[in-house]
């Protein structure tokens, strides 16, 4: 019953530290990414846009063009965070495997836990029972 814990114990720490070593490697891929990109829009030239014609009667057309400018704002704004998306990297690794490291922990704690409670049993059954009189 011990080798079959101790088993089990190892296939799910197996298991467990490949899932978080792909989602990290996974996660560093996709910030990478995002630090590479820029969002489009940030130097478009927002004259040759016209509102739609349904917009027209129910919407002041200042609005939608200061509307518009806030996007293109927003959108410049963007251009400039997305580079320290490649930095977060490091501090969601490390984040990363101290959860593992929990979950690790956990997983050992349950598997000595297993382990006394099988030695008891075997205890159990190989001493002789008691007679009560």
């Amino acid at each position: 019953m011990k080798k079959i814990i101790w088993l089990a114990f190892a296939v799910l720490a197996a298991l467990w530290t490949g899932l978080v070593a792909l989602t990290l490697q996974l996660t560093d891929w996709v910030l990478a990414t995002i630090a590479t990109s820029q969002v489009p829009g940030a130097a478009l030239d927002t004259s040759q846009w016209a509102a739609p014609a349904w917009a027209a009667g129910w919407l002041d057309p200042a609005w939608l063009q200061s509307l518009q400018g806030g996007l293109v704002w927003a959108a410049q704004g963007l251009n400039q965070v997305l580079p320290f998306a490649g930095s977060l990297g490091t501090l969601i690794s490390v984040v990363g495997w101290i959860f593992w490291g929990f979950i690790m922990v956990g997983l050992l704690v349950l598997a000595m836990i297993l382990h006394w409670l099988a030695g008891k049993r075997e205890q159990a059954a190989a001493s002789p029972g008691r007679q009560v009189v």
